[in-house]
C-alpha cells in the first residue's frame, strides 16, 4: 500500500475506530466495551448533560444501544480505566498509565502547568496536607478538605487552593479520579485506581514512551499526518518527526500518500482497508473521529465547530450539534436536546449536507434520531422546524417552533 484514494483514507479511519464492525445483536457485554476502548486508545470527557454526558456516546455510536452504568462499571468500580489527561480530559486503559510518566515527570520539573507548579513551591506544606487528608479519608472532593481555602480574589477564578492542590497531585500522579452520581470528581490516590501491576511495570524512557503512544495513536486513526498522531494525545514534542521515522524504521508503520492531502500519511503495520462501512449513527461533538476538526474537513469534507460558548444569535446550527454518519460520509448534523421531563428527545435543528449523495437521507436520520432517543431512556421524538431535514423528520411526530 503505497498510496490511498480518500474513500479508501476515509474507510480506514472509520474501520480502525470500530465502525467496521456490525453492532452486537444482543445485550453489549463488558468485553465489546473493552474492545471498544482498545480501538479509540483514548475517550474524552465532558460534563455537558443535554443530550447525555459525552463519554457515553462513542460506545453508543460503535456497538448501539446498551446500559451505561456498564461504563461506571468498568471505569470506576472495577478500576480497569482511569482518568487521565490525554487529547483533554479523558479515560483511557490502566496498561496505558506508564507511558505517561514522562509527562508527570515534566509537571513536577515546572515544565508543563506552571501556574499549578507555583501553587505547590509556594504552598508546599499545605499540598502535604491535602495528600494526607486524601490518603486517610479518600476518595473526597475538593469541598470536604479540612481547610479548602475559599478562592478570594487571588488570580485562580473560584478555584479554592485546595482543589488547586489537589490538580497539582493529579498532574503529578500521586491521585486520580473517580467520578460521582453527578459527575463530580472524587479524588483518590493514584495506587488505589490503578493497579500495582501497572504502577510496578517499570517506568519507560521518554523516547520509548512517545513511540508507543505514536503507535497507539496511529493505530486508533487509520491513517494520519504528523500533527494528527501527535494531537491525538495532545503530545506536542520537538522529536515527533524523530520517533515516527524510527517507527518507520523499525516497520512498525509506513509512510504514504493520502490523495489530496498536502503532507504525508502513516498507516500502521497491516492496515487494511475495509470493502465497505455500514455505520448510521450520530456522533458526539467529542468523538476520536470529531475531535480534530482538521483532519475532520480533510476526511469527511465536513466542517464543523463547536457552537456551545457562542451566544445563541451567534450560532449557525445550535448549542449541541451531533453530527450524522452514514455509511462512510458524514451527510448531516442535529441540534439535540434530551428534555428529560417530557421523556422526549429534541430535534431542534436538522440539517443535510448539500454535497451528500444519499437521497434518503431523512429516512436513515428518522431512523437513527429514534434509536438514539430509546438508548437515551427519551422514546418520543419532538421535531423542530430549523434545518433543511427537519420537514423529512417531521411526519408522525409532534411539531414545534424552534
Amino acid at each position: 500500500m503505497d498510496s490511498l484514494s480518500l474513500p479508501e483514507a476515509r474507510r480506514l479511519a472509520l474501520g480502525a475506530q470500530g465502525f467496521g464492525e456490525n453492532r452486537p445483536k444482543s445485550k453489549v457485554t463488558s468485553d465489546q466495551m473493552k474492545r471498544a476502548m482498545h480501538l479509540m486508545g483514548a475517550v474524552q470527557l465532558d460534563a455537558v448533560p443535554i443530550v447525555i454526558r459525552s463519554q457515553y456516546i462513542p460506545f453508543y455510536s460503535r456497538l448501539g444501544n446498551y446500559e451505561v452504568g456498564l461504563f461506571d462499571e468498568i471505569a470506576y468500580k472495577q478500576d480497569q480505566w482511569f482518568e487521565l489527561w490525554a487529547h483533554e480530559a479523558s479515560i483511557a486503559t490502566v496498561e496505558m498509565e506508564p507511558y505517561f510518566r514522562f509527562l508527570k515527570f515534566k509537571a513536577k520539573q515546572g515544565q508543563t502547568w506552571k501556574g499549578l507548579y507555583r501553587v505547590a513551591t509556594e504552598h508546599p506544606q499545605y499540598v502535604k496536607q491535602v495528600l494526607r487528608e486524601v490518603k486517610n479519608h479518600g476518595p473526597l472532593e475538593a469541598k470536604d478538605l479540612k481547610d479548602p481555602r475559599p478562592s478570594k480574589g487571588t488570580g485562580w477564578g473560584s478555584r479554592s487552593m485546595g482543589q488547586l492542590a489537589l490538580n497539582w497531585l493529579y498532574r503529578i500522579g500521586e491521585v486520580g479520579i473517580r467520578r460521582g452520581k453527578n459527575f463530580e470528581k472524587k479524588y483518590d490516590l493514584l495506587s488505589r485506581i490503578v493497579p500495582e501491576k501497572i504502577l510496578s511495570f517499570p517506568t519507560p524512557t521518554e523516547e520509548t514512551a512517545l513511540k508507543k503512544l505514536f503507535l497507539i495513536a496511529t493505530e486508533s486513526l487509520g491513517v494520519g499526518t504528523a500533527t494528527d498522531i501527535s494531537d491525538y494525545f495532545r503530545i506536542r514534542h520537538p522529536n515527533t518527526k524523530l520517533s515516527l521515522n524510527e517507527l518507520v524504521e523499525s516497520g512498525s508503520i509506513q509512510e504514504i500518500a493520502v490523495e489530496g492531502w498536502a503532507k504525508k500519511g502513516y498507516v500502521a503495520k497491516g492496515a487494511e482497508v475495509p470493502t465497505e462501512i455500514k455505520a448510521s449513527t450520530v456522533l458526539s461533538p467529542f468523538d476520536p473521529i470529531v475531535w480534530n476538526r482538521k483532519r475532520l474537513e480533510r476526511l469527511f469534507n465536513f466542517n464543523y465547530r463547536i457552537e456551545i460558548y457562542k451566544p445563541k444569535e451567534k450560532r449557525q446550527y445550535g448549542y449541541y450539534v451531533m453530527p450524522f454518519l452514514l455509511g462512510e460520509e458524514i451527510v448531516a448534523r442535529f441540534d439535540l436536546a434530551n428534555k428529560r421531563e417530557t421523556n422526549s428527545l429534541h430535534v431542534i435543528g436538522a440539517f443535510s449536507e448539500k454535497r451528500s449523495k444519499n437521497r434518503d437521507v431523512g429516512k436513515h436520520a428518522y431512523r437513527e434520531l429514534t434509536a438514539f432517543a430509546s438508548f437515551l431512556g427519551s422514546p418520543n421524538l419532538e421535531i423542530g422546524n430549523r434545518g433543511n431535514l427537519s420537514k423529512h423528520l417531521a411526519k408522525g411526530n409532534k411539531v414545534f417552533t424552534a
